[in-house]
């Protein structure tokens, strides 16, 4: 305590005024809190990587536990709900019912239904189109072949599922070798991870606030909604890009896509994944297939090539959802290349298809 007649020391008065600030901040932020909370705002994201995932150092980030939580873009809004598993689905157990059958499908946000309803998603409707058949959506936003990979080494083989569909998309191949998540090169013919542990890409600060505080979630969202209107503008007064190298679509709103790398890498590291997939999935006692998001012609062939050499059934969505578009429906989101409510059941229709064409699914037990 300062004696009657002393006055303080400058720099004791500067502290004084630093903790009154901080605690008047505390407090502030306190009150906006609970009023944010007895409100009811709803927790909204913007950012599907930071709104939805966690930090894993295997496979960079994995879907939140337990999340529900409002996803908003620029033109849609929908809840997204998490399960215990960190799956955008229902809990399956491990352990498999009697009689009956089970798909798990793997892949980034096309799987993960960006944009839509979860009872929306090509999986919701193929689980109700197919009598006696769980569906399991094992989608991660921004998830490359390697993640899909590791993520089902890891866990989901548990799942025992008798089908396995990997979604392809463009973004894959540069991902794999230059992406935030784990990258891989090959050794001859071995697959070599170079960053494992990978580096956070959110702090734990960040991730907790992200979790715990309705506050902080609602200023992200503001956040990253203003910075994606700043770069939005600032790339319309850039001229157009004169390489075809460009990302299907921005996994992060907001984020720099990583440079791609050379092609000839990308594709071998690439293929191989693949091949160790489908080689986990068939020493599982799985059947496994791919299907091919849009892509350019080029891409389209060699997957196919390398399919067809692999013995592995291949499904092209391209043609599919082209040709519904043609015929007006909107197959996209609107000012967003994912696929829309439309086109979710363009590619169910699809799947059904393929999956009766090249009798995947064993046959039912009555």
């Amino acid at each position: 305590m300062i004696p009657a007649g002393v006055e303080p020391s400058p720099g004791r008065s500067r502290l004084l005024e630093v903790a009154l600030a901080v605690v008047a901040t505390a407090a502030a932020l306190a009150v906006l809190e609970v009023g944010v909370r007895v409100l009811g705002l709803d927790v909204a994201s913007y950012h599907a990587i930071a709104g939805f995932t966690v930090y894993d150092p295997e496979l960079g980030w994995r879907l939140a536990p337990s999340r529900e939580t409002v996803f908003k873009g620029a033109h849609f809004s929908v809840t997204v709900r998490q399960n215990a598993e960190g799956l955008r689905d229902r809990h399956h157990d491990y352990e498999r019912q009697p009689g009956r059958r089970r798909i798990l499908v793997l892949g980034d946000s096309v799987v993960w239904c960006w944009g839509v309803e979860q009872a929306e998603c090509f999986t919701e409707r193929l689980e109700d189109a197919l009598r006696d058949t769980d569906v399991i959506n094992a989608g991660v936003p921004a998830y490359s072949t390697a993640q899909e990979m590791l993520l089902y080494e890891r866990d989901l083989r548990r799942y025992r599922p008798d089908l396995v569909l990997l979604v392809v998309v463009p973004n894959d191949f540069f991902e794999n070798t230059s992406g935030w998540g784990p990258r891989f090169r090959l050794d001859g013919d071995r697959l070599v991870a170079t960053n494992i542990p990978v580096p956070r890409r959110n702090t734990r600060v960040g991730e907790w606030l992200q979790e715990h505080s309705r506050l902080f979630a609602q200023a992200s969202y503001a956040a990253a909604v203003a910075w994606q209107w700043w770069t939005c503008r600032a790339a319309a007064a850039e001229p157009p890009p004169t390489t075809d190298a460009t990302p299907l679509a921005a996994e992060a709103p907001g984020g720099a896509a990583p440079p791609p790398p050379q092609a000839g890498g990308a594709w071998a590291v690439t293929e191989a994944l693949l091949d160790r997939v489908a080689t986990d999935v068939r020493g599982d006692g799985a059947r496994f297939a791919l299907v091919l998001e849009a892509m350019s012609p080029a891409m389209t062939e060699r997957l196919h090539a390398f399919a067809g050499a692999h013995a592995i059934p291949c499904l092209d969505l391209g043609p599919a959802l082209d040709a519904a578009e043609r015929r007006g429906e909107q197959v996209r989101l609107t000012g967003d290349p994912h696929i829309s409510a439309a086109g979710q059941e363009v590619v169910t229709r699809e799947l059904l298809a393929f999956l009766e064409r090249e009798r995947l699914l064993p046959e039912r037990t009555e």
